[in-house]
């Protein structure tokens, strides 16, 4: 039949063959002649084929979601090698023969349709089921799977592409995810295992109740006992750390009567600090001891001396601790027959016991530290006291902003001729082609060297030299100069082209990825550390590579080869083969306090407010530096409600580093209501009439403020506000740390630890937890919530490279659980007699106590030399506001509504629209907006003795406008907010002075002029105008112009000596205004700013105080309000 002639593609065409009798595909012999994942892929292709093929029959789909298959059709009714000849015959013949034709034509017509009909909906679904269940049974290994789900893929493609419209593609078929391991899953021998456990404890609870007497071996037996059932000290490695720390009296009186301990102690693979020499991983953490293991510490201290302790630290080790612990316990449970459990299953089934102390409330992330199932550091000892106590002043001091602006970072002349504005330059290839290209000049140079040909034109180290040649961001180039320095190694014959291309392919996408257009010659040590970190947390997390530290080595390399050419900074690589070493930083509330005190106090007035704010963001939401000085106001949402937010996303500025990286930081909720009224009074005060600008700038540019900026300021702070030449030192990636170990106590600390480490109160803490978790601020995704709002990929990320505080909070929080042991106990372990024991602790009837009620007896005791738990600074911290807006009580109109609220308001009404949805855009209460505009038409309509408006000009219908003249410079901007503070500041404590001020302002600007002029005889006002305004704005802030004559007449040399002052002999009176640089001018002349004009138009408007009185005004406006009568 014509049927059979038509062959339609298929993706096994080729390699397999349908076999009639086994009713399936079968791939041909000779494709299944070697063993390699190309056998497997072609068998898997012809079982999916004989599935399609049989589905396809069974549920057939539209015809019509098919491309257009006419050339097949056309090959066999019309074949251009066939001739027909025209033969007589009778017609009731050719009418037969014509009918037999049409016939199988549409026989045909009918089958064809039936080849090409897709699979239908229901089809589909069968399909997916069929092919998951074939591959879950067929392949086990990862990558067995990770293939068959590619040739899988691949199939799905090839039916899209050759067959199905764009619109009705068939969708991916999506590979099941395996299933996460959760380490924090009982097991099943949990419950089993647990009971043994708890048998055991009350064995030994028993035993301590009848026995008083011990040897030291048994009280340090007894000691390591307590610390894992009661103190959470699971993990052998940190549990030596705990008991080494505590024989060597190495505690510290801590808050509320807790003991505290920072245990230094080798952990394999991960640690904050190394040993150089052997590079062995250290780490610390800090550790609240539980109130049981006091009672055993005290009683063994009583009879050591500090020999014997020292002999006994010396010959500590994790075998010696589990044969102190298995000594005491096997004397207890052998005579009972119970099953004694392993050192390593003791340790792990614990927590079985101590979660289900009264008043245990840990979550089980923290257990899982607890247990060393999740890596986290501390504070190293000293870094740790720093934080707690150590203290900082407030320096008057003046900084030269040149100075702290200048790049302090040294560049040889080659380099910094080879790296200058590279990052600024137009890229034109795609940055994986980069590595496709040297993909493919290593593939051609192998070929080459196969043939064993002289005809290689070029070799592979001139094919790379062209590719330099090619690509010229700063990043590439390092690549590139690190391969070429890797071909040009003669004396390592061992590295192989192979080797080299392993390397690239192993580290060159996400090196490209993370730093290009990144100004690198200018990055600091820090900023490299933080690179590596996210790259590798990169490759673990999204590209599920198991082995980072090969990663680390090879990205040490090409940074080390980079120092030496490029003269990048010297870095301390925190991964290597041995185990990962993370930085632990963090900045103490009253150090951010006093360095938010210093910037306003110490930075240039026009500056000084984006640098305080800066501060303030990176401590509150940890934002990466990039993701901080890439904001632009068109990143804020919800300033008109008060609650905003920012979107961190790609701009011009900075990409971001992963797909997790975008995101929407709650500013409302992290920032304290004082910082938060002085970022939206910043915001509203400098945003402009645009809001396609970035934030942080300097009053005299556009773009952000150099990278190495904020730490140069840092740098300079932290010298001037350190006490007794003990510098601090932090770097400004400390701040992200901060955030997020403060914003993990705010989640899941204790309120009296969070006090004690914070300045957050109760009403922070519950608004963090609502803007982070919403309304359901106890459910268990509060980790996965501040990872998110970080930007990481993983909690885990959060835990190993951030919270330093998360061992203290799981240890904290078992110290405050309810253990209740009989009064003899007690006595027998600690030696007390029993009245002592009476008078300082709670008794039930039955003769239990209540060991946390024992705590202050117990601290005395254990803390030699103190007798109350300390004070620290942080728990002492002032709690004034840092950040004086003076905002005015909302039950007056002035300072309701920002001024950007109310001159929307205006402009929209302006363009004529309702006045209720002109307040219902600006967010402004409509009997608000009915006064508002009320006020702004009687401003508009105060004139000069001309008869023109004073603060307004006229529109094209020759009307004038209700919106105020705009300010043109971001620098007159910046100095806006600090003239509105001021001014709510002189309103509150003068208001005859403020009042009187606004009116002769109202008298003397105009909408052609931004000055006061002062004629003679005026000299009385002159002087009280200054000051009034040095209340507003510092005296060099103001321009006074006239003749020489007046100005040596009317300027004291002492009082106003700090204004600016220009002579023209053609003025005959005294004029003053704001000064602001003209920057049309090249000799930065003086010119006044119209700011002035612009904030006394605002305060008419809003402040109800004052009365608009003009000779004109009541005519002028009885004519305006008629022209711009608008109805709703």
């Amino acid at each position: 039949m014509l049927i059979d002639n038509i062959h339609l593609p298929k993706i096994i065409d080729g390699l397999a063959n349908f076999d009639g009798r086994k009713r399936r595909y079968v791939p041909y012999p000779s494709e299944l002649k070697d063993d390699s994942p190309k056998k497997y892929d072609i068998q898997l292709l012809a079982d999916l084929q004989t599935e399609w093929d049989f589905l396809q029959r069974t549920h057939p789909g539209n015809i019509r979601f098919t491309k257009s298959f006419d050339k097949y059709y056309e090959q066999v009714l019309w074949p251009s090698n066939r001739t027909f000849l025209v033969i007589p015959s009778p017609v009731s013949f050719a009418d037969e023969l014509w009918l037999l034709q049409s016939q199988e034509l549409d026989q045909f017509q009918r089958d064809f349709n039936n080849k090409l009909k897709p699979l239908s909906n229901e089809g589909f679904d069968k399909f997916q089921v069929v092919v998951q269940d074939k591959i879950s049974k067929a392949y086990k290994t990862t990558k067995k799977l990770t293939q068959a789900w590619q040739t899988v893929s691949q199939f799905i493609d090839y039916q899209n592409q050759h067959y199905m419209l764009a619109k009705h593609y068939y969708p991916k078929v999506v590979a099941p995810q395996p299933t996460k391991f959760n380490p924090l899953i009982i097991n099943n021998d949990w419950v089993k295992n647990g009971k043994s456990l708890v048998k055991i404890i009350r064995v030994a609870q028993t035993h301590w109740n009848q026995t008083a007497n011990y040897s030291q071996d048994q009280i340090l037996g007894w000691l390591i006992f307590s610390g894992i059932v009661y103190g959470g000290i699971n993990e052998i490695q940190m549990l030596q750390g705990w008991l080494t720390s505590l024989l060597a009296k190495k505690h510290q009186p801590f808050i509320k009567e807790r003991i505290i301990i920072s245990p230094c102690f080798v952990q394999k693979g991960f640690g904050n600090e190394r040993e150089e020499e052997s590079d062995k991983l250290y780490n610390t953490k800090q550790i609240v001891v539980d109130v049981v293991s006091q009672c055993w510490l005290m009683r063994y201290h009583k009879n050591s001396s500090q020999t014997d302790i020292n002999h006994i630290i010396d010959k500590l080790s994790a075998d010696k601790i589990e044969l102190y612990l298995t000594t005491v316990l096997s004397d207890l449970i052998k005579p009972l027959n119970i099953k004694p459990l392993s050192f390593s299953k003791f340790l792990y089934y614990a927590s079985y016991h101590w979660e289900m102390l009264d008043g245990a409330d840990i979550d089980h992330a923290s257990v899982g530290i607890l247990r060393g199932m999740h890596n986290t550091a501390g504070l190293s000892t000293q870094d740790f006291d720093n934080f707690l106590n150590q203290k900082y002043q407030h320096k008057v001091e003046h900084y030269n902003l040149e100075h702290i602006l200048a790049l302090s970072i040294s560049k040889s002349s080659i380099a910094q001729k080879d790296t200058t504005n590279i990052s600024t330059k137009k890229i034109e290839v795609r940055k994986s082609d980069l590595i496709m290209s040297l993909t493919k000049d290593f593939k051609i140079d192998k070929k080459y060297a196969k043939k064993k040909s002289n005809s290689n034109p070029y070799t592979i180290i001139e094919r790379v030299q062209k590719r330099y040649k090619q690509y010229d961001d700063l990043s590439e180039k390092i690549l590139l100069d690190w391969v070429l320095s890797l071909l040009n190694r003669k004396e390592s014959k061992s590295l192989s082209n192979e080797s080299i291309l392993k390397y690239i392919r192993t580290i060159g996408y996400e090196w490209l990825y993370f730093t290009t257009a990144q100004p690198l010659d200018i990055w600091s040590e820090e900023e490299f550390e933080e690179l590596y970190e996210d790259i590798l947390e990169y490759k673990a997390v999204v590209r599920n590579n198991t082995d980072i530290g090969y990663s680390a080595n090879l990205l040490k390399s090409m940074h080390n080869f980079a120092k030496s050419k490029y003269n990048l900074p010297s870095v301390n690589f925190q991964q290597s083969k041995n185990g990962r070493r993370v930085r632990a930083e963090l900045i103490s509330p009253q150090a951010y306090q006093t360095i938010i005190t210093q910037i306003l106090s110490s930075v240039d007035i026009l500056e000084r407010e984006i640098f305080a704010l800066l501060f303030i963001l990176v401590y509150r939401t940890g934002m990466r530096k990039k993701e901080l000085l890439g904001l632009k106001y068109n990143d804020i949402e919800g300033l008109k409600t008060a609650v905003p937010s920012v979107i961190i996303r790609p701009n011009s500025y900075r990409p971001t580093k992963t797909q997790s990286s975008i995101r929407r930081v709650p500013l409302f909720a992290f920032l304290k209501p004082n910082e938060l009224n002085f970022f939206i009074n910043f915001v509203q005060s400098n945003i402009g009439d645009s809001s396609n600008k970035f934030i942080f700038t300097l009053s005299s540019d556009q773009r952000p403020i150099d990278d190495h900026v904020p730490l140069q300021l840092l740098k300079r702070v932290l010298k001037d506000i350190s006490v007794d030449d003990n510098v601090a030192t932090h770097t400004f990636h400390g701040f992200r740390h901060t955030a997020v170990s403060n914003l993990s106590l705010a989640l899941l600390g204790h309120p009296d630890l969070v006090k004690a480490l914070t300045d957050y109160d109760e009403k922070d803490i519950l608004r963090i937890k609502k803007g982070l978790l919403g309304e359901h601020i106890n459910a268990q995704d509060r980790w996965y919530a501040l990872s998110g709002i970080m930007g990481h990929l993983s909690p885990e990320r959060s835990f190993e490279y951030y919270n330093h505080f998360a061992t203290l909070m799981a240890t904290y929080a078992l110290s405050v659980v309810d253990i209740g042991l009989p009064k003899q106990t007690l006595c027998n372990i600690t030696e007390f007699p029993p009245r002592r024991i009476e008078d300082n602790a709670d008794i039930t009837a039955n003769g239990i106590v209540s060991i946390p009620s024992m705590r202050t007896l117990l601290f005395k005791n254990i803390i030699e030399g103190k007798r109350k738990s300390p004070k620290f600074t942080i728990e002492n911290c002032d709690k004034r506001f840092l950040l004086s807006t003076n905002t005015p009580a909302t039950d007056e109109l002035f300072g309701r509504y920002g001024l950007n609220r109310v001159q929307l308001l205006l402009q929209t009404y302006d363009k004529e629209m309702p006045l209720s949805k002109a307040a219902q855009l600006a967010n402004i209460s409509i009997h608000d907006a009915n006064i508002l505009i009320e006020r702004a038409s009687e401003v508009a309509a105060i004139t000069t003795k001309r008869g023109k408006p004073r603060f307004v000009k006229l529109s094209d219908s020759n009307n004038s406008v209700l919106s105020p003249l705009n300010i043109q410079y971001q620098s007159d901007l910046r100095l806006l907010s600090l003239l509105l503070s001021n001014a709510y500041r002189l309103r509150e404590k003068s208001g005859a002075d403020w009042t009187w001020f606004i009116e002769i302002c109202s008298q003397k600007l105009s909408s052609s002029r931004a000055y006061l002029p002062f004629r003679k005889g005026d000299e009385k006002e002159l002087q009280r105008f200054i000051d009034i305004a040095k209340k507003l704005l510092p005296l060099k802030r103001w321009l006074m112009s006239s003749n020489e004559a007046l100005l040596m007449k009317n300027m004291s040399p002492n009082d106003y000596q700090d204004i600016k002052q220009q002579s023209n002999d053609s003025i005959e009176a005294i004029h003053i205004g704001i000064a602001s640089r003209d920057p049309r001018d090249q000799t930065n002349k003086w010119q006044y700013s119209p700011l002035l004009r612009f904030f006394v138009h605002m305060m008419l408007i809003t402040d109800e105080r004052l009365v608009i009185n003009d000779s004109q005004t009541q005519s002028l406006l009885n004519k305006r309000t008629q022209c711009f009568t608008k109805i709703d």
